[in-house]
């Protein structure tokens, strides 16, 4: 079978290393669709995010991951992103140079609770003469309660010259280290997994 290829922004540009916080659990591709890198379109990027500043600061990280490629959506949707499914759409967005809409919701978050317990161990104190053996005590390491946060995100890329989802992932990060470190994380893990199945390639076609 002949893979077209969908010209689309260099997702490269997003990190090749993913932090081992975020990991990629399920993806999907079209099959008969690769992106080539190197190529200078440009990428609606769109946060599902009720809270608008939180949506643009998600937003701003990933179009800036984009070196200037990506069109944040609410700069091109206002205030709000459900409007890229209104009539016509797809179509007003082929005639502004955006062949790529990536968007990204959160699944679930998810907090769980785990009991450390202390450690108690024995103490030698030795005698300051040397001679008078040593004598035996106790001290401890109190417990604590650890709690975790595991955030599932996912991520969709559609084509607006197919006019369909043409890639999509969900992805698991445990206890990230704020919003713009957690979407930064998540576009790298999504983008190599793209390069591992061969969704991403090189300008010349090569992986």
């Amino acid at each position: 079978m002949t893979h077209s290829k969908v010209l689309l922004l260099p997702l490269l540009l997003i990190f090749a290393s993913c932090s081992s916080s975020t990991r990629v659990v399920q993806s999907w591709r079209d099959p008969a669709v690769t992106v080539a890198e190197g190529s200078y379109n440009k990428v609606l990027v769109i946060g599902l995010i009720k809270d608008e500043a939180v949506r643009r600061t998600a937003e701003d990280r990933m179009a800036a991951m984009m070196k200037g490629h990506g069109v944040q959506s609410y700069t091109y949707l206002g205030n709000d992103p459900e409007a890229i499914n209104a009539a016509g759409m797809n179509e007003r967005m082929r005639n502004d140079g955006i062949d790529g809409v990536l968007i990204m919701r959160l699944v679930s978050r998810s907090r769980e609770q785990t009991i450390v317990p202390g450690t108690t161990y024995p103490g030698y104190y030795a005698s300051p003469w040397g001679m008078y053996g040593y004598s035996y005590g106790m001290y401890s390491t109190p417990g604590y309660v650890r709690v975790d946060e595991e955030y599932h995100v996912e991520t969709n890329l559609y084509s607006t010259k197919r006019e369909g989802l043409i890639w999509t992932s969900t992805t698991s990060t445990l206890n990230p280290d704020g919003l713009e470190r957690m979407v930064q994380d998540i576009m790298r893990a999504v983008h190599q997994r793209m390069r591992k199945e061969g969704f991403v390639v090189g300008p010349s076609g090569t992986k």
